[in-house]
């Protein structure tokens, strides 16, 4: 929490109030995967993920990867004003053997402010921040191969003036450091949970 703070310049007092409208939101989407294993971000990632989002209010955030759509729902709920925009594969996710609907977790009540696009992000995610310009955000969470992280980055780094990404499961390789040692970056490790969470910052 005091990397967030010190990171994105606020009191750590208002990080800390974030992370406990956190807790209360991951109590809701616990009560609707009920333990299965959906691929779904840890409880210490969701917390930091809405925490990033409400300091920053953003107007334009892009995620790739949505399977239940638990990052889904944190961005959602911090949002302000700003619209989420998701890119999903639309295949089987998780470990378990029934077949569950890209986002199911993501209440009604936030899809106002959310656009779903299925289909590979290789294909879409140029089409998309193209006809967006310029955002404020960006969540890997999608395909983690080396080939895809660097292209992924690279791509949202190209359309921010100034703004965060956020990658999850960055040390499954070494693609998201050596993305920051081409642009001169910093990896900032949020969490070491399941692969780690990390937070690029470009100014």
């Amino acid at each position: 929490m005091s990397l967030i703070s010190e990171v994105l310049g606020v009191d750590q007092g208002i990080v800390e109030g974030y992370i406990g409208e956190a807790g209360m939101i991951d109590r809701q989407v616990e009560e609707k995967i009920r333990g299965k294993d959906l691929w779904a971000l840890t409880s210490d990632k969701r917390k930091y993920l809405y925490a990033v989002i409400k300091i920053l209010t953003p107007e334009k955030v892009v995620e790739t990867g949505v399977g239940s759509g638990v990052s889904t729902t944190f961005i959602l709920s911090a949002l302000n004003k700003g619209i989420l925009y998701s890119i999903d594969l639309g295949v089987k996710y998780g470990e378990e053997e029934e077949t569950y609907p890209v986002g199911f977790v993501v209440p009604e009540k936030l899809k106002g402010k959310w656009r779903l696009i299925i289909g590979d992000s290789k294909k879409v995610l140029p089409e998309l921040l193209s006809e967006l310009g310029i955002i404020q955000v960006f969540l890997h969470d999608g395909d983690h191969t080396y080939e895809n992280v660097k292209f992924e980055l690279s791509l949202a780094w190209d359309h921010m003036n100034e703004g965060i990404i956020l990658v999850d499961n960055f040390e499954f390789n070494s693609a998201t450091r050596d993305f920051c040692k081409e642009k001169g970056c910093t990896v900032l490790k949020l969490s070491d949970q399941n692969g780690g969470f990390a937070m690029i910052k470009k100014t």
